[in-house]
């Protein structure tokens, strides 16, 4: 079976109180919180498809503040390689919430970064998340 990797670009949004925005995916099968991100159209650029993705899923419009890490792994079962940029990104417009028509996230919520654990645990997200967090310059993570 040959290898299929997945590029994807999500955000790390902040708001005034520093917690985090997370969204709730269906997943197959498996819902589950993360940051808000996704695939890459064929030939969008990287901050496009965060824009692009940020928007779709939650409503808001943003624009890249850094970049905060790269996550990289692979999963054997599925013979898929994830690559993924994430980006500190700024709030400059728009209205949160879930949007119609998106048929993968069913809510949107700021989290405390205390809480952060308590709804998102998948390692290749949370550790470089809070490398990120703690360190505010950007990094590679490879699980």
């Amino acid at each position: 079976m040959p290898c299929v990797r997945r590029l994807a670009v999500g955000a790390v949004l902040l708001n005034e109180k520093g917690q985090i925005l997370l969204v709730r995916n269906r997943g197959h099968n498996r819902p589950h919180w993360s940051l808000p991100k996704g695939s890459c159209e064929e030939g969008e650029p990287l901050l496009e498809t965060m824009c692009r993705e940020v928007r779709e899923e939650t409503g808001l419009v943003v624009e890249m503040a850094e970049l905060a890490f790269v996550t990289e792994w692979f999963v054997a079962s599925r013979q898929e390689w994830y690559l993924q940029f994430y980006f500190h990104a700024r709030v400059v417009g728009g209205e949160l919430g879930v949007q119609e028509g998106d048929e993968d996230v069913t809510q949107v919520q700021w989290v405390s970064q205390r809480e952060v654990r308590q709804f998102m645990n998948y390692r290749p997200w949370v550790e470089p998340l809070f490398t990120w967090l703690d360190e505010r310059r950007p990094r590679y993570h490879i699980f």
